[in-house]
């Protein structure tokens, strides 16, 4: 018979393969909600609430069980009567706590209800009268007969075996075939859902900046802090805080706010507030929180008085606000005469100014370098000090690299850095190590420069005194002196059109010892707030735990300030400038331009010049 002259003979298979497919989905949607639901678009625009309602439901959460609530029918939540007419009447939400008819692991009908939430919920800081009192800045969030459960919760979604049990995910459906041995036929329990309900209640529902998200919800909103005396703004603070900037990198071990403050073995329903005796954030339980082994195992309690909240913006007449405002004054101190002088000297060249002795110093230095023993004498940078720098690069580099974005966790780049180096773990690793190697190599540096000192502070003066300590410490090259002082007011006053002659330099000037010092003073500085904030298990029980608020702030401020001070004016003088560009061959050869050295070190040349019998410009010999 022709398949034209009866239809039948395609449409009845069609329709079998049809009721074949659905018959899963039957399954796992008895209600046969899905058939509209499953649908992205389904949803009503209410002019009244000038709100869109979406009513789409993901059908893999039901049909692939993918959260405690996939094996639930429709109506155990939803009101029956309500929903049975199809387009639905306006319906009640949703009560959280209302008893539902479910089925247990032997598919026997259980009752289960979430009443001991509410009791937890009660005797808590977020009591259900004080949920409903909330008043939100962005106007109403849940609307009348809302569960107060939606302020917190969502949807819960299995997040997998994997973070908990990694074997399981390492077995793959071996695991529950050997599962299924028993429990499929004689035991029979769905043992893949069960399997991945127990592992994902073993790992938090949700990332530790995800639940900052959701605290911040209330406890970041500006009409809900205003309205209770004494509160600020946690979140942001937290945000500010260690912890808070390694979430924001993508951190997950790193303490959040359920960590800190529920009790370990307590319920996160039953958060309590610092008042309560049995509170995590109790005066006297706090100690043991914040050293528990999963955070700082070994620490001193005294830890605790490390700020986590610290503002220092309202913190106003405390050391920690003293030392940020200190450091801000120290890096403009430091930064702005030198950043002064440095576009003041970039003015100059662009507009080719020079003074009058620049032609003489300038032909005075072409004459030695064309001389052997000149060039070798005008060499200002070892082989061994260009390695040193060499090295100094590198490390300063990689602690930029894994310092900075803690410091701007916020920032795109910052979390782009920190996953090519390979994740928060690693980065602590390299930065701490990069840092003990910059300290021993300044160490190593330092006791070569004081063998040095002690070796001339040993040796005699020609009028036959001795040199001693302090003499041999100011004859250091990179030691700053009373000239050094005098010629930088000279220079800024000849690049303030106030002066016609520039002063003339030695074998340094003064800003190239001023960086000197710099690294100096900074290594030292930054090695030592490092060490200490590395070390809070033996550093708290000497110095109890505000010390951390204390490093941490002088250790951040002060590597800002060398942040700028190398990443501006120290390339300006050693590639940007006309002088140099577009790298110093100091860097690499030990040689100066020409250029350089007579503009900048007409002393140091002039030195070489009479060292080698070098008649100066027009001199005649006898």
């Amino acid at each position: 018979m022709p398949l034209r002259s009866n239809p039948w003979l395609i449409i009845g298979p069609a329709w079998l393969v049809i009721l074949a497919l659905c018959a899963p989905a039957q399954a796992q949607d008895r209600e046969n909600c899905l058939f509209c639901h499953q649908f992205q678009g389904l949803s009503r625009f209410d002019p009244e609430t000038d709100r869109v309602h979406l009513f789409y439901v993901d059908p893999s959460y039901t049909g692939h069980l993918k959260g405690a609530h996939a094996r639930l029918a429709c109506t155990d939540c939803h009101n029956a009567d309500e929903v049975k007419t199809v387009p639905h009447q306006p319906t009640t939400p949703v009560d959280c706590a209302r008893q539902c008819h479910i089925r247990g692991a032997d598919n026997a009908p259980i009752r289960f209800s979430h009443d001991n939430i509410v009791d937890m919920l009660s005797a808590s800081v977020h009591t259900p009268d004080a949920l409903g009192d909330l008043q939100f800045t962005g106007g109403v969030l849940l609307q009348t007969g809302q569960s107060k459960c939606l302020y917190c919760h969502d949807e819960p979604v299995y997040n997998g075996a994997g973070p908990v049990a990694a074997k399981i995910s390492q077995l793959g459906e071996r695991a529950f075939d050997r599962c299924d041995v028993c429990h499929k036929t004689q035991l029979p329990i769905d043992t893949r859902f069960f399997v991945s309900h127990v592992a994902s209640r073993l790992a938090p529902a949700r990332t530790t900046l995800a639940m900052a998200q959701t605290c911040a919800m209330c406890h970041s909103d500006p009409a809900i802090v205003a309205a209770h005396d004494g509160m600020q703004d946690a979140v942001a603070s937290y945000m500010r805080s260690f912890h808070g900037k390694a979430a924001l990198l993508g951190d997950t071990d790193t303490a959040g706010c359920v960590d800190c403050h529920v009790r370990s073995g307590a319920n996160a329903h039953l958060m309590l507030g610092p008042a309560r005796d049995e509170s995590a954030v109790a005066p006297d339980h706090l100690g043991d929180t914040c050293s528990n082994i999963r955070c700082h195992p070994g620490a001193d309690p005294a830890i605790a008085a490390t700020a986590v909240h610290l503002d220092l913006a309202i913190s106003g007449g405390t050391l920690e606000f003293a030392i940020a405002v200190a450091f801000i004054i120290l890096t403009i101190l430091a930064f702005g005469p030198t950043f002064l002088i440095t576009v003041l000297e970039l003015l100059h060249m662009a507009l080719g100014r020079a003074d009058n002795h620049h032609g003489p110093r300038y032909r005075m230095t072409e004459r030695l370098m064309d001389d052997r023993r000149g060039r070798r004498l005008l060499i200002r940078m070892t082989p061994a000090q260009r390695m040193q720098h060499w090295l100094l690069v590198l490390l300063f580099v990689m602690l930029v690299l894994t310092g900075f974005p803690l410091k701007f966790p916020e920032h795109a780049w910052s979390g782009a850095v920190v996953s090519a180096i390979g994740g928060t773990g690693i980065t602590r690793i390299v930065h701490r190590w990069s840092g003990v190697a910059l300290v021993v190599g300044f160490g190593l540096h330092m006791l070569n420069v004081l063998g040095r000192v002690a070796r001339r502070a040993r040796q005699r003066k020609p009028d036959g005194s001795i040199v001693g300590f302090g003499g041999a410490v100011m004859e250091l090259p990179m030691m700053p002196n009373f000239a050094d002082l005098r010629k930088s007011g000279e220079l800024l006053s000849y690049l303030l059109l106030r002066r016609k002659e520039r002063p003339a330099f030695g074998r340094f000037t003064i800003a190239e010892k001023m960086d000197y010092i710099g690294v100096a003073w900074g290594t030292t500085l930054l090695g030592l707030t490092g060490f200490i904030m590395w070390g809070e298990q033996i550093v708290s029980h000497w110095l109890g735990g505000r010390v951390f608020n204390i490093a941490q702030i002088i250790h951040t401020y002060e590597a800002f300030l060398a942040v700028i001070h190398v990443g501006i004016l120290h390339l300006c003088a050693v590639i940007f400038s006309p002088l140099v560009f577009p790298l110093s061959p100091a860097a690499l050869s030990g040689r100066t331009p020409t250029a350089k050295l007579a503009e900048e070190h007409g002393e140091f040349v002039a030195g070489v010049a009479e060292k080698l019998n070098l008649p100066p410009e027009g001199a005649t010999n006898a």
